[in-house]
């Protein structure tokens, strides 16, 4: 598998692109997305470092079961299969860009203020 990042408004970039498919052979399935950036370390070191420790200190869990709590919570979906029956999955955190981490920690900020009682200071609010 190829996983090309293809910034279309630089030329050198046109050029490997033109050059990857030009070296292809057989069929092949090509598929074209916006780009986003996965979570930032900021973004990492704020859910650990203070979300899950805010949280975990507020309930008696560990880290990572609150970490797994939330993610069954807030990043459980569903789809249906070839075989029609529902499948249910929960993303990892690591597979969220920016935008997407953000959301989740929205929802994770709300829930704990609305379920704990427990208002988590937003990121400009704590020195990481």
């Amino acid at each position: 598998m190829i996983d090309l990042v293809i910034d279309f408004d630089s030329l050198d970039d046109k050029s490997k692109l033109f050059a990857t498919l030009k070296g292809l052979k057989g069929k092949q399935n090509i598929k074209i997305q916006k780009h986003r950036n996965k979570r930032s370390d900021k973004q990492n070191k704020y859910y650990w470092g203070i979300v899950i420790a805010y949280i975990s200190n507020e309930t008696g869990f560990t880290d990572e079961e609150v970490h797994e709590l939330l993610k069954f919570k807030f990043l459980q979906t569903s789809k249906v299969s070839k075989q029609g029956s529902m499948e249910t999955f929960i993303q990892s955190t690591t597979e969220l860009d920016t935008l997407e981490a953000e959301e989740y920690l929205d929802k994770i900020r709300i829930w704990a203020l609305n379920f704990l009682n427990l208002p988590i200071p937003l990121p400009n609010e704590v020195v990481l």
